[in-house]
């Protein structure tokens, strides 16, 4: 049996007087890649920042890498996991190659950023790049930060939204390479066809757990009409 490499149980969130995540209990092990699905204002990304160790006003119990990421330095942290937001931001109009310098491995961020398609666009600045660009580019960063992806955690906020065809094709084997790396890896989609290539989907409503397992259980055409309101 694989490795669990993030866990939680009760894991709850209130903000601003309102339980915006209530009683999450959830696994994800090595190898493993399980995807976060949900309505809009679900809690999706809520649940993903708690497991990141970004909420510490989190209740519950969690553990990442052994230890609980709420309780864990900033440097220690980063060698446990890897985040990437939805919509990722940089203070400074860096060109590609001056954002390669911010990666813990200029070696990695360079063969991810080959790997996305940017090679020939390291001259450019963030803001001449299209929107889809940028979020690689951002990613380049994330999965860059993994290193050796063995025994940790990736955590990605709706990685292929924005992106071409291709490009979401690109991350979604970059994905599912580093789970086969020995990474855990969490994903907050909307895209249900995508997450019905996971080993097991979480379903959130209303800041609840309404459903979690493999895909053929988790996302029956009734639970789907009843979060979603479709067919």
């Amino acid at each position: 049996m694989s490795e669990v490499l993030l866990e939680s149980l009760r894991l709850s969130v209130d903000l601003a007087g309102r339980t915006v995540l209530d009683g999450i209990a959830l696994t994800v092990s090595a190898g493993e890649v399980v995807a976060i699905v949900g309505a809009n204002g679900a809690g999706k990304t809520t649940l993903l920042r708690a497991c990141a160790g970004l909420l510490p006003e989190a209740t519950g119990d969690l553990t990442l890498g052994g230890v609980d990421p709420r309780q864990t330095t900033p440097e220690k942290l980063a060698r446990l996991r890897a985040y990437a937001p939805q919509h990722p931001t940089s203070a400074w109009d860096y060109t590609l190659a001056e954002l390669g310098t911010l990666a813990t491995s200029a070696t990695e961020f360079r063969h991810w950023q080959e790997r996305f398609g940017l090679r020939e666009l390291t001259a450019r600045k963030l803001s001449e790049l299209s929107g889809g660009e940028r979020k690689v580019a951002h990613l380049s960063l994330t999965f860059s930060a993994l290193g050796d992806a063995y025994g940790k955690v990736l955590l990605l906020d709706e990685p292929t939204t924005a992106l071409d065809l291709c490009r979401a094709e690109l991350v979604a084997r970059a994905i599912r390479t580093t789970a086969q790396a020995g990474a855990a890896v969490l994903v907050c989609t909307h895209d249900l066809a995508w997450a019905r290539t996971c080993e097991r989907v979480l379903v959130l409503s209303e800041g609840r757990l309404v459903s979690a397992g493999p895909p053929s259980t988790a996302l029956t055409a009734e639970l789907v009409r009843a979060t979603w309101g479709v067919a």
